[in-house]
């Protein structure tokens, strides 16, 4: 469904990702791990296309991507839920979901993929109306997945959706991630929450000052010495 080939990124004239090569096969959730400052963001970003990568291509079903600017792409099916949410915080809940079916080919299912945002996320609905600056982190979350799902992705671009949630809601967004894929949504899975990332995933990969380090199997990395030490705290 999507290929990385041999991708590579700068800022100006300096390089942070060197020749990573990826892919996420359909109705796969693949799950890319790393460190603070590894590349991870910098990936997600060159797959939108909000940045434009120096060398490689990037492939999805097939065709390379790399000349189709950031609406294109939604319109294609790739769709990013940002880190930090980036929501419309004096708008209401249900003004920020409708944002997210901007493009006219959209429209016409809106109430229908509203309805299966509030089945997803039921404490959306009790907040329809609210600005969505006076809700929980946890609440702002869901609201910035709920509006990626608003676009109709068949991939989506999930940056480091735990962070800053309690426990209890880092272990029921990741529900609602695994329940999104069972709708039949690929997933690629940006985490420094290394192992509920991996424990969620069908296939993992490990970025390391721009560069793979290694990717497999989770079950695999879970138990890689050096990926204990480093990201999971074993």
């Amino acid at each position: 469904m999507l290929e990385l080939e041999a991708i590579s990124v700068s800022y100006g004239d300096i390089p942070v990702i060197f020749g990573l090569s990826l892919r996420v096969k359909a109705g796969q959730i693949v799950s890319l791990i790393g460190g603070n400052g590894a590349g991870k963001t910098t990936t997600i970003n060159t797959i939108s296309g909000m940045l434009r990568p120096t060398g490689g291509d990037i492939r999805y079903e097939g065709a390379s991507i790399l000349d189709l600017p950031p609406h294109d792409r939604v319109a294609r099916g790739i769709v990013q839920v940002p880190e930090g949410r980036m929501l419309f915080p004096k708008l209401t809940v249900r003004e920020n979901l409708k944002l997210g079916a901007f493009q006219p080919a959209l429209r016409k299912g809106l109430g229908r993929r509203m309805e299966e945002v509030w089945e997803l996320f039921p404490r959306l609905r009790e907040r329809m109306g609210q600005q969505a600056g006076t809700l929980s982190g946890g609440e702002q979350q869901m609201l910035a997945i709920g509006r990626g799902l608003m676009s109709a992705p068949r991939l989506l671009l999930l940056d480091e959706p735990s962070t800053g949630l309690a426990p209890v809601l880092v272990a029921e967004m990741f529900r609602a991630i695994r329940k999104i894929n069972r709708r039949g949504v690929s997933i690629l899975l940006i985490e420094q929450n290394a192992v509920q990332a991996l424990r969620c995933a069908h296939h993992g990969y490990v970025l390391e000052q721009g560069h793979l380090f290694r990717e497999g199997l989770p079950e695999a990395l879970l138990t890689d010495a050096h990926i204990k030490a480093a990201y999971l705290g074993i």
